[in-house]
Parts: C-alpha cells; sequence; structure tokens
C-alpha cells in the first residue's frame, strides 16, 4: 500500500521476470488497496495487468467490467478484446474491436480506435484514423524541432494511454511504416519509461528513509523486475528501428542508458538486503563481485549504503561503507558529479534523496 502509487501502470514491463506466486500476492493487496478505494482509475487496470500476467483471461474480463466511470473506456475495450482472443472467443474479440473502430466518441477513443485497426490488419482504416489524430491535435506535418525533441509530451498523440497500449500503437506505426510523428511518438514513450522508472526509484527511497531497508525489499523485487523489463523493451525498439531524425536514436540510447542506471541500482539494493547473516564477513572482494554481478557501479554501491546505514542500523552495511570509503576516500565529491551528470540521461522526477 506504501507503494502503490509509484509503481501504477509499470506491471506489464515485468513480463516473466517474477514467480506467479509473487505476483498473486501483489495481486491480493491491490485488490485490497482498491476495495478501500473503489474510485482510484489506475487501480483496476494495474489487477487487470497482474491477471494478464497470470494469464486468468476470465477474471481479467470480471475485473475490467468492474471498473466504474468513463475513464479509460477505449483501453478497457482493447483488453477486453484481448482477453475474449485469449478464451478463444475469436468473434467476441473482433465484435469489440470492430465496435471500436467503427464509432469512436472521443480522443481517447480514437487513439484506440487506431490500434483496433491495426489489430484488424485494416492499414487503411489505421492510416485514416491516425491522420485524423494528427490534423485533431495540430501536429499534421510537423517539424521535428529541438524544442519537439527536448518535449515530445506535448507534440505526440499517444501519451494519454497506458504503457501497454502505447506501445503497441508506436510498434504499429513501424509496422505499417506510418512515418508521419513516428519519432515524436517513439521519443514520448521512452522518455515516459524512463520517467516511470524514476517514479518507482522515488518511491523505494522514500520508503527505506520513513520505514527501513528490510521493509522495501519487496518492492525492491519487483522494481528489479519492472525495470529489467522497460530495458529490454527500449533495448527492441534500439535493434528495429529506422529513424529521420538522427537525434531521436540519440534519444533513445540515452533513455536506455538511463533505465540501466535504475536496474542495476534496484539489483544492488536487492543483493544488499539479501547479505546480512552471522557469518558474513565484508570484504573488497565482495563489493567487486556485487559489482560485476549487478553491472552496476560503486557510485551506486555507495548511495545504498549510505541509504541502509542512514535508516537502519545493520553493522554489515556499516563496515561496507567504511570499506568503499577506504578504497576511494573521494566518493562523496564524485557521486555529487555523477548525480549531475544522469540528467543527460532523460528524463526523470525530482528525487527525494539527494
Amino acid at each position: 500500500m506504501y507503494l502503490n502509487e509509484g509503481f501504477t501502470d509499470s506491471f506489464d514491463f515485468i513480463g516473466d521476470k517474477l514467480s506467479k506466486s509473487l505476483i498473486l500476492d501483489i495481486l491480493t493487496e491491490y485488490e485490497e488497496i482498491w476495495a478501500d478505494e473503489p474510485d482510484d482509475p489506475n487501480l483496476p487496470f494495474d489487477c487487470e495487468s497482474m491477471l494478464t500476467l497470470l494469464g486468468d483471461h476470465h477474471k481479467a474480463v470480471a475485473c475490467l467490467e468492474r471498473i466504474r466511470g468513463q475513464y479509460g473506456t477505449g483501453m478497457r475495450m482493447l483488453r477486453l478484446a484481448f482477453h475474449y482472443a485469449g478464451m478463444h472467443d475469436e468473434k467476441r474479440a473482433y465484435e469489440m474491436l470492430c465496435a471500436l473502430c467503427a464509432d469512436p466518441r472521443n480522443e481517447h477513443e480514437k487513439e484506440c480506435a487506431f490500434i483496433a485497426a491495426g489489430r484488424c490488419g485494416d492499414r487503411q482504416a489505421a492510416v485514416r484514423l491516425w491522420n485524423e489524430l494528427l490534423w485533431e491535435r495540430g501536429l499534421a506535418s510537423q517539424r521535428i524541432t529541438d524544442e519537439v525533441l527536448a518535449n515530445p509530451y506535448s507534440f505526440n498523440c499517444l501519451s494519454h494511454l497506458h504503457m501497454r497500449e502505447w506501445d503497441e500503437g508506436v510498434r504499429l506505426l513501424y509496422h505499417y511504416d506510418i512515418r508521419e510523428n513516428r519519432d515524436v511518438e517513439l521519443c514520448a514513450l521512452v522518455s515516459m519509461i524512463h520517467y516511470q522508472m524514476g517514479m518507482i526509484y522515488n518511491s523505494l527511497i522514500d520508503m527505506i528513509q520513513n520505514v527501513g531497508p528490510y521493509e522495501a525489499f519487496s518492492g525492491m523485487v519487483v522494481a528489479l523486475a519492472i525495470a529489467s523489463g522497460a530495458s529490454s523493451l527500449i533495448a527492441q525498439y534500439r535493434d528495429m528501428v529506422v529513424v529521420d531524425q538522427p537525434r531521436v536514436y540519440q534519444e533513445l540510447i540515452l533513455n536506455l542508458e538511463g533505465v540501466r542506471k535504475f536496474q542495476t541500482f534496484f539489483a544492488i539494493a536487492e543483493r544488499l538486503l539479501t547479505i546480512s547473516a552471522p557469518n558474513f564477513e565484508p570484504s573488497e572482494a565482495f563489493l567487486h563481485k556485487m559489482i560485476r554481478d549487478t553491472e552496476g557501479d560503486m557510485y551506486q554501491l555507495c548511495t545504498a549504503l549510505e541509504l541502509f546505514t542512514r535508516s537502519g542500523s545493520d553493522a554489515d552495511y556499516e563496515r561496507l561503507l567504511e570499506m568503499v570509503l577506504r578504497m576511494d576516500p573521494d566518493i562523496g565529491r564524485k557521486m555529487l558529479i555523477r548525480r549531475e551528470m544522469e540528467q543527460f540521461l532523460g528524463p526523470r522526477p525530482p528525487l527525494d534523496y539527494i
């Protein structure tokens, strides 16, 4: 419950990187939160994402049908169609997609109708809907400038969707070779993924500082799985896309590196939270092996150890931090420089921990 807002709209990145038993435990907690906060628009979508990971199409349909209000109507229809197909009810799935394409009632539904047309293999309808979206938002024939690439969210069509649908929409632009505004859509997506990893990082740092390191362990395990999946998704784009503007590819690579930085920090923190044992003996060899195994760096290790020693009283962390400071007495100054450099890796929320 302490972490749910920071993790919103990120569970689709988990893929097969967590056990089903752990996903089920998280789902149980989220269902309890949803029962207490029935009007929260994001909780049911998070629950549906976890049911999708568990492969439970029937419960996912029931979950979507319980959602109140008009929020995310188009996304609900897309997800219902997916689950009907998973239940081998292709007729109902196709009818749901056709209904969405035939009468999108607002911009959100038109975004989803574009995706629905793509799922149905109707390139002509997908192109028509895409051009309508660009025209309605004043983005037709848009030139890619420094201003656009610095703030792609203000110049794109798909950022009102959740990550799953947003990713599907961008992939359709490449699948059908729809080039208008495609570079901006890609930039906005990978930037938001990086920003989302920062939100998760912030929520975990806040929990460590206010509750304690060990209480954040489960969240750290889930965060590592999410960041690993997010990193893999951006790497897929890196390997498949051809862009019209070289700067777009540069932005993609920078955001990928930014997500990997979060991934390696989560890996280091998770490893540290599992070392406490009566016979543990800190050593430089242990620290170097941890950095190699996690693909992180000494600065991230020092950041995690400082957090853990400030928030708890575990002697193992204190001894490891003392060892790091002996290995590099100037590491504090270098860490400040590194944090300033990381602002170039992509947009991230203001960090709670300095």
